[in-house]
């Protein structure tokens, strides 16, 4: 799935290109006006992206197709805002519920974190393809996609972990090096200018993130095919499920 990722990058590389272009603006934007609201803009245009790639993948041709329309995004967008919902319930209601609210802030901040890096992917193994199927013109519900997603659960759920949570994590890594390193990696504008370090930092930032979007998406449409009773177009084989990074 890796190398299908790869590939998929490589035949819509200028789109590709343009969500990461999206996202990096975005966060300029947000940073030079001191405006918030830019998590739920960037989680908008990650939805978009998953969607392209498995509208690419489920259709056979590897290539995004826009002229295609984008029927069936309104049921992917709101049933992915349901999944997130539910792991944001369970990521602040959890560490409440045990008492942590007499935590620190930066305590509870970062168990909260942990337990949302956590249940994201794992709650995406088990019924990440219910908005998969309204792309396929599907009529799977929710019940058959946790049927589904108990199978191969564990490499499923290693793969999306590798594409959605490490990439954020090593990008946190490269700005606490650049922070080490007397940069100050923490903004792009700095005294009125550019700081051309934290630049190239955002954009690699960004790229990573997109790359694991993509993986992801990629997983998630390669395991709807398998729970529908096997690829279409002949994009994958059955081996490849229990190859967690293939």
């Amino acid at each position: 799935m890796l190398r299908e990722t790869i590939s998929f990058i490589r035949y819509n590389l200028f789109l590709v290109c343009l969500f990461v272009t999206m996202s990096c603006a975005i966060i300029l934007f947000s940073e030079y006006n001191e405006s918030s609201g830019v998590g739920s803009t960037q989680f908008f245009i990650a939805l978009y992206t998953g969607f392209c790639v498995q509208n690419a993948i489920l259709s056979g041709t590897g290539r995004v197709q826009l002229n295609r329309g984008m029927a069936g995004f309104g049921s992917y967008i709101f049933k992915n805002i349901l999944i997130l919902l539910v792991v944001i319930g369970i990521g602040i209601g959890v560490p409440l519920a045990f008492g942590a609210v007499s935590f620190s802030r930066g305590a509870l901040v970062l168990l909260c974190g942990g337990l949302f890096a956590i249940f994201y992917p794992l709650l995406l193994a088990l019924v990440g393809t219910w908005p998969t199927a309204g792309i396929a013109g599907s009529t799977s519900g929710l019940a058959e996609a946790f049927a589904g997603g108990r199978r191969n659960f564990l490499p499923t759920f290693l793969r999306l972990f590798a594409g959605m949570i490490l990439p954020p994590v090593v990008s946190f890594l490269l700005i606490a090096i650049a922070a080490s390193m007397s940069y100050e990696a923490d903004a792009v504008f700095q005294g009125g200018k550019i700081s051309l370090i934290t630049l190239a930092l955002l954009i690699v930032s960004q790229s990573m993130q997109t790359f694991g979007i993509c993986y992801a998406s990629t997983v998630l449409a390669h395991k709807f095919q398998m729970s529908e009773g096997g690829p279409q177009g002949g994009t994958v084989s059955a081996t490849n499920v229990s190859e967690i990074f293939e």
